[in-house]
């Protein structure tokens, strides 16, 4: 196996991803199967500004290397890895295909259709068809991708050879259509059960004046429109809802401090918050510098993002309680991030790309070293390569686990054991190491239908293509340093929040004691008066008339 071993003479570097020149230039990391895989991540979190490109069509460069995404790749390679080494597909290798989306619709629509492209053929075509039941595309599935909007675009194209997409993250509620969506499906429930554990969080604790931050997309506004039906039959109050730019521009930072003079204005303690990690990374930075101290309600794409619990001093901004992907043992990915530097990084842009911005970061601090990595990708930066990225490669190894994400990690981890175990099904009375073997919609049909184990748990996809495998409830905790501890699991099925210890049940008291209001609760003595405010929770208390008593707070 070619060990990840790169010897530079030290010499200045200006990084960013390379220009595409051909298709292949475009593929972001490739391994050769008899059945591949299409994989789409977010390897990048933007495109260099328009403004350096000439007014014509081409694949544009990525910048800004993010860690946590690629983390999910490596996850999806390892999983892949897994089967390859196990007896589940005898005689039968997987291969994989893994673009980088940079965050970019434009940018995952021209990897899906290199995705349909025809197979073994000698230019990139994809042909049109009035049916493509015999049509035999590059891939068979693709997994991803990671954000709502994107995969939403890519399901749409996807649909026209009905192959199948399996997303390990994105999980807005209209993907479960199947009449939209028929070939998608996802490891983690549908965003339909996290707002409704979310309204019953706030319910339970008694909170009934609350704040919105979500973006201006597909996921941002169904998340914000069934949160608001499910909390209004809680007599849950909603002070204000913030809609932010779904894509990180120019405006942004405009936007976020008006935000948050929003939510000063407002004097409200409870932000449900439906962003990304980069949102939120610049909304609590800003925060941070103007002192708002809060209750955060984090949904599952940041809430336990290493991204953010390492901002400075980000132990100001208040309480956070979250709602994550159930994660399962993680003891395999974790022998495979301290032995990375013996993976083959031959076909692999990122993992070199990882190499080299860690070899240019070699002297600093751990606590920095995040940073420098994001700062020298920008593709702005010139930096100086050691001469033996190998050996800084190979330092720092628990530098990766810090930023895994287990419940994303477990969700890519099924994606692929679906896909395996499907194909395990469809082929035994197929030659499956032929590529001809079968059509992407005959996996599609298995796949729907699959059941299997892991970790002595059963899985399979609903009527929807939803994996409902729960949530757990995770709260921020400073005890000297942040850690993230887990308070409770939330049934689906059963819409009830599963405590296990004493401990847990006491942090859940505490987030009763604390009592997010408009108004004040009135004594006895005293009725309630609305205000021209237009919420109900919002309210003057006022002594009882003459002859008439109130001896309970609730009364109006």
């Amino acid at each position: 196996m070619a060990l990840l071993r790169v010897l530079i003479t030290c010499f200045v570097i200006i990084f960013a991803t390379s220009p595409c020149q051909t298709p292949d230039d475009f593929v972001a990391a490739t391994s050769p199967g008899h059945i591949m895989i299409g994989g789409l991540f977010a390897i990048h979190e933007k495109m260099l500004s328009s403004e350096d490109y000439p007014r014509w069509p081409e694949i544009q460069k990525c910048v800004g290397f993010e860690i946590s995404n690629f983390l999910q790749t490596l996850a999806m390679i390892h999983s892949i890895e897994m089967i390859n080494n196990s007896t589940l597909l005898s005689g039968v290798k997987l291969g994989y295909e893994i673009y980088d989306t940079c965050i970019d619709v434009t940018e995952a629509m021209a990897a899906a259709l290199r995705f349909l492209s025809k197979f073994s053929c000698s230019r990139e075509i994809v042909e049109f068809k009035c049916d493509y039941s015999r049509y035999m595309p590059r891939v068979k599935a693709v997994i991803g991708a990671g954000y709502s909007e994107i995969t939403m675009a890519v399901s749409r194209m996807l649909n026209l050879q009905l192959m199948p997409q399996v997303s390990y993250e994105s999980n807005a509620e209209a993907l479960s259509d199947k009449i939209h969506c028929p070939s998608f499906l996802q490891t983690v429930p549908s965003d339909f059960y996290q707002t409704k554990a979310m309204a019953h969080l706030i319910q339970k604790s008694g909170w009934n004046w609350i704040g919105i931050l979500t973006t201006d997309d597909d996921y941002g506004r169904l998340a914000l429109n069934t949160f608001a039906i499910q909390t209004s039959t809680n007599n849950v109050c909603i002070a204000f809802r913030e809609v932010l730019p779904a894509f990180l521009d120019n405006t942004i930072e405009v936007r976020i401090s008006q935000t948050l003079e929003r939510i000063i204005a407002g004097q409200v303690n409870v932000i449900v918050v439906f962003l990304s990690q980069f949102h939120v990374f610049n909304l609590f930075s800003k925060a941070i510098e103007r002192n708002i101290d809060k209750i955060w309600i984090a949904s599952g794409n940041w809430s336990t993002a290493t991204k953010i619990t390492t901002i400075p001093n980000v132990k100001r901004i208040g309480k956070v309680v979250g709602f994550t992907f159930i994660g399962r043992n993680m003891s395999s990915f974790h022998s495979f991030l301290q032995n990375l530097h013996m993976f083959t990084s031959d076909n692999n842009k990122p993992l070199n790309e990882y190499a080299m911005l860690k070899s240019a970061c070699a002297y600093t601090k751990d606590s920095d070293l995040s940073q420098c990595i994001s700062n020298y990708s920008q593709g702005t930066l010139a930096y100086k390569a050691n001469e033996d990225i190998e050996r800084n490669f190979s330092l720092r190894n628990d530098f990766l686990w810090d930023y895994t994400e287990p419940g994303l990690v477990h969700s890519i981890q099924l994606a692929v054991f679906a896909l395996g175990y499907a194909i395990r099904n469809l082929c035994q009375a197929r030659d499956s190491q032929n590529p001809n073997a079968f059509q992407p919609w005959e996996l599609l049909d298995v796949l729907k239908s699959v059941m299997f184990t892991d970790g002595g748990s059963s899985f399979h996809f609903d009527a929807h293509g939803d994996m409902n495998t729960g949530y757990d409830v995770v709260l921020w905790k400073i005890n000297g340093h942040m850690t993230i501890a887990k308070m409770a699991q939330y049934d689906l099925k059963n819409d009830v929040f599963i405590v296990t210890d004493q401990e847990t049940k006491n942090e859940f008291r505490n987030l009763k004691q604390i009592q997010p209001k408009c108004s004040k609760e009135c004594s006895p003595g005293q009725m309630k008066k609305t205000t021209k405010s237009q919420h109900i929770c919002c309210y003057e208390c006022v002594n009882c008339p003459e002859n008439n008593y109130s001896n309970q707070t609730a009364e109006r």
